[in-house]
C-alpha cells in the first residue's frame, strides 16, 4: 500500500506572497488527495495545519521550474513529500479554480458600488532603488482612472500621511525601513530628494480628484490627521468596493480577486524593470482588465 505524502508550505515575508503560497499548496495537496502542513495566516482565517510528515518519504520541492508541470500532472505520484516555498505568481495557475480559492477565505460584504478605489504601495518603495524605478507617473495614473466611471476616488496605502512630505519625512521611512524585522540586505538607497519628489508629485497629481485617502486602515481626507490602523483593514476596505485599480503589489492583487468587484484593472507591465517579471498585470479572470505601459513609468517623463 503506498503511503501517502505532505505538502509542506514553507511561508516567506509578505502578506500576499503567503496567500500565493498557501493557495499553490492547497490546490497541489487537494488534487493529489495529500495533506498539508502549514502555519497559521490568523489575518485571513487561515489556521494552522500541523500535520505530521512522513519523513521515510523522499522530499521533492516546488520550483521555478517544475511548479506548472506538478500542479497539472495526470499520472502524479503523492507517496513523496513536496515543500512549496516559492513565488508562485501565475494567474494561469488559478483560473479554473477561482470560485473554489474564494470559499476557502471569509467572504466581505461589496458595499461601495458607485466610487473607484485605488491601492499604492509606498512607504519602502519610496526609498530603495529596485522599488522606486517602477514608479508610475501621475499622468499615467490618470490614463487608468479615466477607464473607469466613478463618483468619488479612494487611495489605499500604507503611506503614514497624505501631506507634502519633507526630508525629514524620508529619513524616517528608511530609519524604519532599515530598523524594521525585514532590513533589505543589498538595496540601493534613492536620493531623498528623488524619494521627496515622487511622493508630492503624487500628491498633487491628484489633488483635482480630492481622494478620500486610508492610510494602514485609517482615513484622511484632503489632508486632516488619522490614527494608524492595520494592513487588514486596507485588506477588507479594497474588497468591499465594486471598482478596483491596482498597480504591482500582491497584496491588493489577492483583495481583489477575494472581492465582488465587476471591474478590475491591473498595471499591464506589472514591474517593467525587474528581471523575470511576473505575468500577474495580464491577469484577464472576469471583470479584470490591464492599464498602462512602460510609457507611464514616472523616470520616463
Amino acid at each position: 500500500m503506498n503511503k501517502t505524502g505532505t505538502v509542506i508550505i514553507n511561508f516567506t515575508i509578505g502578506f500576499g506572497n503567503n496567500l500565493f503560497q498557501y493557495a499553490y499548496g492547497r490546490l497541489l495537496a487537494e488534487r493529489n488527495n495529500m495533506k498539508l502542513n502549514h502555519r497559521a495566516i490568523p489575518e485571513i482565517n487561515i489556521s494552522e495545519s500541523n500535520t505530521l510528515v512522513d519523513t521515510s518519504l523522499p522530499t521533492f520541492f516546488a520550483s521555478e521550474e517544475n511548479y506548472k508541470k506538478l500542479l497539472f500532472a495526470d499520472n502524479f505520484s503523492s507517496d513523496r513529500n513536496i515543500v512549496v516555498n516559492g513565488y508562485f505568481e501565475d494567474f494561469t495557475l488559478y483560473e479554473s479554480y477561482l470560485q473554489e480559492i474564494r470559499s476557502w477565505f471569509p467572504k466581505t460584504q461589496k458595499t461601495n458600488h458607485s466610487d473607484l478605489i485605488l491601492h499604492m504601495r509606498l512607504q519602502n518603495r519610496l526609498i530603495q532603488e529596485n522599488h522606486h524605478k517602477n514608479h508610475i507617473s501621475p499622468q499615467g495614473y490618470i490614463k487608468g482612472i479615466e477607464k473607469f466611471d466613478f463618483e468619488r476616488i479612494h487611495i489605499v496605502t500604507d503611506a503614514e500621511k497624505w501631506n507634502h512630505y519633507d526630508e525629514s519625512d524620508i529619513e524616517k521611512i528608511r530609519y524604519h525601513v532599515k530598523n524594521g524585522p525585514n532590513p533589505p540586505s543589498n538595496s540601493s538607497w534613492v536620493s531623498v530628494e528623488r524619494s521627496m519628489d515622487y511622493m508630492n508629485c503624487l500628491i498633487d497629481g491628484f489633488a483635482k480628484y480630492e481622494p478620500i485617502v486610508h492610510c494602514n486602515g485609517a482615513k484622511m481626507i484632503k489632508g486632516s490627521g488619522a490614527l494608524r490602523g492595520g494592513f487588514i483593514d486596507d485588506f477588507n476596505l479594497i474588497r468591499s468596493f465594486d471598482k478596483i485599480m491596482l498597480y504591482n503589489s500582491t497584496f491588493s492583487w489577492w483583495a481583489a480577486l477575494l472581492s465582488n468587484a465587476s471591474k478590475i484593472g491591473v498595471f499591464g507591465p506589472w514591474k517593467p524593470r525587474k528581471h523575470n517579471c511576473r505575468n500577474l498585470g495580464k491577469t484577464n479572470y472576469p471583470g479584470w482588465f490591464s492599464w498602462g505601459t512602460v510609457e507611464d513609468l514616472y523616470w520616463n517623463v
